[in-house]
């Protein structure tokens, strides 16, 4: 058993032939084990060693890669765990054994080796975890890269036809509302009854079509996000017109889903004027912005209310401050109090909150990781995406219950147009 403090070291061995005696003891039940850091470096020497004479390393050496270690300062060679000696190493950077070595110990004392063997055999097991570790993580970072490689192929193979079946949807609506408008088809109850029918199926699919749609495009983005590729999250960012963004999203895109639930809407803009200019890639906070208030209509009743506020200085945002700081932990105060500094006069603050069931104790901790999820028919994607797109804005998201136990607020900053440091956090 030896072990070598340093790459130096073993140098100075192979100079003094220490490799050679190892080469003589070369027998069948002789066994050879060396801890050392650059464990590749010792293989190498050896395999030139050996080479000399059979062309092939000994097969009965086994060598562990072990740190430099700063608190071995010596040389350590053990034999059949009853001899003892040791080289100290009094200037490393010497190349010569002379120089580089002080005081030299030989010991057969039973307590003296066994200190010795327990640092070997400790030191050995260390190397054998790590390597076990090492080769697990290799494994599962391999893992990970085919998931994320499947899910992205697959995501895209399904894009395709989903895209084709909402085309032929868009224009199969527009064949049924003319259908209707035919007198003679309106005339036969019959035949009425028939296109109704259809109809009913036809909306069926058009919402599991565009549940289809929202989950591939969520794996997309998941895939994007946790894909090693250096800007992977390549933002376009312009300015753009907060105030008209959410409109859009409210007015257009979730517009057939505010209707379904009769959800009142209201837009809180705290004297920031009609117009709120941002600096923002406009596909992605759209993304944002109906992630958000998608959620929200989800957890919220029928006949229920959604407000979205506006505002640039948390202080004055007493509901959201005061709801925030009643449901943080100690340390989480001190972040926000260290954000409110950060952000106050240079970020656009929007919260979004719902009347609906809040978010329960379990969820709330992990309410931004992926497949969390309060809902039976979420993916929990929804809201882990609509993080990262925060954060790739150079902005924060956070979320907590409302202080009148109903329902629950979502809270997140974006840049203003004119703000010369826009990665502020």
């Amino acid at each position: 058993m030896i072990i070598f403090p340093s790459l130096n070291s073993v140098k100075r061995q192979r100079k003094i032939s220490l490799f050679n005696l190892l080469k003589l003891k070369n027998q069948k039940n002789f066994r050879i084990r060396i801890l050392s850091p650059n464990a590749d470096i010792i293989k190498e020497i050896l395999l030139l060693e050996y080479s000399k004479e059979n062309g092939n390393i000994i097969d009965n050496v086994a060598i562990r890669e072990i740190v430099t270690q700063q608190n071995i300062r010596s040389t350590i060679l053990m034999a059949d765990k009853k001899q003892l000696l040791t080289f100290e190493v009094k200037d490393d950077t010497k190349e010569t054994f002379e120089e580089a070595t002080g005081l030299a110990t030989y010991s057969t004392s039973p307590p003296t080796l066994l200190s010795y063997l327990s640092i070997f055999e400790s030191l050995w097991t260390q190397t054998e975890m790590f390597d076990n570790l090492r080769i697990a993580n290799e494994k599962l970072t391999q893992s990970e890269e085919m998931e994320r490689e499947f899910i992205n192929t697959a995501a895209h193979e399904l894009r395709t036809p989903t895209q084709a079946i909402m085309g032929y949807m868009e224009l199969d609506k527009e064949v049924f509302e003319d259908l209707l408008k035919i007198t003679k088809v309106s005339a036969d109850d019959e035949l009425n009854r028939i296109i109704n029918h259809l109809q009913e199926h036809f909306n069926a699919v058009s919402r599991n079509v565009s549940r289809l749609d929202e989950l591939i495009n969520n794996l997309l983005n998941v895939a994007i996000i946790e894909s090693n590729r250096t800007n992977s999250l390549l933002l376009h960012k312009e300015r753009l017109d907060l105030v008209k963004e959410i409109k859009e999203s409210t007015e257009i895109q979730l517009d057939q889903k505010i209707k379904a639930k009769n959800i009142e809407i209201n837009l809180i803009n705290h004297s920031l004027g009609e117009q709120i200019l941002v600096y923002a890639d406009k596909t992605r906070l759209s993304q944002i912005i109906n992630n958000l208030i998608d959620n929200a209509i989800k957890f919220s009743n029928q006949n229920g209310k959604i407000d979205i506020m506006l505002n640039d200085n948390i202080s004055k945002f007493n509901e959201l401050d005061s709801g925030y700081m009643t449901n943080l932990s100690e340390d989480n105060k001190s972040d926000i109090q260290e954000l409110k500094e950060k952000i106050e006069g240079k970020k656009i603050i929007v919260g979004i909150s719902d009347k609906g069931k809040g978010i329960s104790p379990q969820i709330m901790p992990k309410i931004f990781e992926k497949f969390v999820t309060g809902s039976d028919i979420g993916t929990g994607l929804g809201l882990y995406i609509t993080k990262k797109l925060v954060e790739a804005h150079g902005g924060r998201i956070w979320a907590f219950n409302n202080n009148d136990g109903i329902g629950s607020t979502f809270v997140f900053t974006l840049s203003k147009s004119d703000d010369e440091t826009p990665n502020i956090n």
